[in-house]
């Protein structure tokens, strides 16, 4: 029997995190929703950022559906996209007919989002809480709705406003302007523009209390218009991409330095030699993927950015996706003053161990909480160096992750080669007693890394630990007891050649009293497996099980529905891609016990049925399709499943009443296409060319650009 009032007392307490108040919400219901309890919960709740207080997608679906909750009064923020395959992006909510929404505060309408934007523009004088609205890929066909909105007056309302991100890379479609009309002064804090639109703000007196900004900048006449903005002097905050010119030559599927822009390089130097960031605490600069390397500006435009003084003033420092290397870098590490930066991100910028060397000569870094250096070609001298030879006293968030695939059937990862000897670095290192978050996914672990980071006494503070595209392939049973179990909240263990012996090993653990969410996406999870899960003495605590892409079978599914332990489950992934080898088949319907509200009763997110990862495609739902098609309609359907059946694109939908496994191929083609039939050749693959280019870039033997034919001749 759950003692709600101490699990909500509980989760209240914990840190704030969209999971966790999925989990509030979840335990008021079943504790019946009571007046006072909701009174707290209102009460408590209002110390948690707002976009922490999100309706997922698979809320605003069932709503859609016909199925509400009695604690969307707690809703502070809305997320509309589903970000899966084949499934329907949810409707913006009309606030004049849906009183659910009428708290919501911030709304993230996601990508490509033209429908949601328009709704937006129609009724956002009705959304009286908005202060906050982010919407991502906006080309020029959103141009009328862009300039619809512009004229609301509801926009003067908000803090925050987000139309561009310095993650787009502009390769593909113009942004549209926004060129609202002058009039009386904004609240506007933060603004996602492109830089036209920026300077358009600033010079029109609309926003005097800006203080953080994300912008691209297309050319240098912007980046001369921008840097001469006196009102450039009051960002506390600025996220810049420069996006002035494009090359997008790349190998195929290696990986390489990556190309640098020179029209970039020089817009940097502008913009960085003439503006006045005399306020500036926090600054991004990215610039974008092209294959397995990056474009955008490179050792010029930096050094300009370090010319200007400005690195000696920040707390907050972000490069990524920048072709600069090593030398670069440590000219950065150099120029910022070591006693005040709190967050540093170095992330996709060709580093090798000889950007650890700099950070070793750099002695001590007293204030650093944050530091990412994933995505790099950092090695296990490298990993040692930045564990034994740094002193960061207060770290807390760590990420030596490599580039990871995607789908393993269709991706490829680009390891960070950290490998076992890094893993174990860490877990003795005198900076791993403050660490709350570790990623070394794709860097190349076997079971031994593994097994020096659980067994660590170091590491007692660790609450989330990446281990993903990792050839770990074994847990061994001795880790039941391993110290890390104390502290974790999450483990995300996807792709890691895991089978049923090993899961029936993890099951052995009996105290993980923190835990709340385990991935196990792209493993080979049979019915051994699965009745493992089902008696793990941590399923009951669980609010998030991923199990994407598995073997699973009707008895291990039961086995999993059966047991009747996974009382807090909020979201449940058993999606298979069409080359698992033992994908069901389309029309092969889901055990009945599945569907029973008692089976998983806190469920607030399934995701069933065959996928195509290549195209984003779906080719089933988990039920032949006149079940489907009951279900979707049926008042009686629990939410979540309704939420999902009734919001499926049903273009390459074929879920008919066959039974055979066949999805996509013959059993022998899907085996061949199956990524598990190599799982251990291609790791040690990636991982020996990973060393190998790691070792060329140290040498200086870039080998990039490749000469044009124009040169040769």
């Amino acid at each position: 029997m759950i003692d709600y009032d101490a699990e909500i007392e509980r989760i209240l307490g914990g840190p704030p995190s969209k999971l966790a108040f999925r989990a509030l919400c979840a335990a008021l219901v079943r504790a019946g929703s009571p007046a006072g309890l909701v009174s707290l919960c209102h009460e408590r709740l209002a110390s948690w950022p707002d976009r922490m207080r999100e309706a997922p997608w698979s809320w605003l679906a069932a709503l859609e559906a016909g199925h509400t909750k009695p604690t969307w009064g707690l809703v502070r923020s809305l997320g509309l996209q589903s970000a899966r395959d084949g499934i329907l992006d949810a409707a913006l909510p009309d606030p004049r007919s849906r009183s659910e929404v009428r708290g919501v505060t911030h709304l993230d309408l996601g990508w490509y989002a033209s429908d949601q934007l328009a709704s937006l523009a129609e009724t956002v004088e009705h959304w009286e809480d908005l202060r906050s609205i982010q919407v991502g890929g906006l080309t020029g066909m959103d141009s009328a709705l862009l300039t619809r909105l512009a004229g609301r007056a509801a926009l003067a309302r908000l803090e925050s406003l987000d139309l561009v991100s310095v993650r787009e890379d502009m390769w593909h479609f113009d942004k549209p302007p926004f060129r609202p009309p002058g009039g009386p002064a904004w609240r506007l804090r933060h603004a996602g523009l492109r830089a036209p639109d920026l300077v358009h703000l600033m010079r029109t007196g609309l926003v005097p209390d800006l203080r953080s900004a994300d912008v691209l900048v297309c050319d240098l006449s912007e980046a001369r218009e921008l840097a001469d903005c006196a009102e450039l002097a009051r960002l506390e905050q600025l996220s810049i991409g420069f996006r002035c010119g494009k090359n997008g030559r790349q190998p195929l599927r290696k990986p390489y330095f990556g190309n640098v822009i020179d029209q970039d390089d020089e817009a940097c130097e502008e913009f960085f030699a003439c503006a006045d960031l005399a306020s500036l605490h926090s600054l991004t600069v990215r610039g974008t993927a092209m294959g397995l390397g990056r474009e955008g500006l490179g050792a010029l435009g930096i050094d300009a950015l370090v010319g200007s003084g400005v690195l000696r003033q920040l707390t907050e420092l972000t490069l990524e996706l920048l072709p600069v290397g090593d030398a670069t870098i440590s000219r950065v590490l150099e120029s910022l003053d070591r006693d005040r930066i709190e967050k540093l991100k170095l992330a996709d910028l060709v580093a090798t161990d000889v950007t650890a060397a700099a950070f070793a000569a750099a002695g001590a870094f007293p204030r650093l909480r944050h530091l990412d250096v994933s995505r790099n070609h950092l090695g296990a001298k490298g990993a040692q160096q930045l564990a034994a030879d740094v002193r960061m006293p207060v770290l807390e968030h760590l990420d030596l992750s490599g580039r990871e695939s995607g789908s393993p059937y269709y991706g490829r990862p680009e390891v960070q080669p950290v490998g076992d000897a890094g893993a174990a670095a860490w877990a003795s290192s005198p900076n791993a007693g403050t660490l709350t978050y570790l990623n070394m996914a794709a860097t190349g672990l076997t079971v031994n890394g593994l097994t020096a980071l659980m067994t660590s006494e170091r590491l007692h503070k660790l609450g989330g630990l990446g281990l993903a595209g990792n050839p770990v392939g074994s847990w061994p049973a001795p880790l039941r007891d391993a110290p890390v179990w104390r502290t974790l909240r999450t483990v995300d263990a996807a792709d890691c050649g895991l089978g049923d012996d090993d899961i029936e090993a993890l099951a052995t653990t009996v105290s993980a009293p923190c835990l709340h969410s385990v991935s196990l996406a792209y493993n080979s999870i049979g019915s051994r497996g699965a009745r493992a899960l089902a008696s793990w003495a941590a399923l009951p605590q669980l609010w998030e099980l991923n199990l994407h892409d598995n073997v699973l079978t009707d008895d291990a599914l039961t086995a999993l529905a059966s047991s009747g332990a996974a009382q807090r489950l909020l979201e449940l992934d058993l999606e298979q891609d069409c080359w698992n080898a033992h994908a069901r088949g389309n029309g092969t319907q889901l055990p009945a016990l599945m569907l029973d509200r008692a089976t998983f009763p806190s469920l607030d997110a399934i995701f069933l049925g065959i996928v195509d990862e290549y195209h984003g495609a779906r080719y089933s739902t988990g039920f032949p399709s006149p079940r489907r098609q009951e279900l979707a309609s049926a008042s009686t359907t629990r939410p979540e499943l309704a939420a999902f059946l009734t919001h499926l694109d049903m273009e390459q939908l074929d879920d008919g009443d066959d039974t055979d496994t066949d999805t996509d191929g013959s059993d022998d083609e899907r085996a061949e296409y199956d990524f598990r039939t190599e799982r251990a050749a291609r790791h040690a693959e990636f991982i020996a060319e990973a060393q190998n280019f790691a070792r060329r870039m140290i040498e200086g033997d870039i080998g990039w650009p490749p000469p044009l034919a124009s040169d040769a001749s």
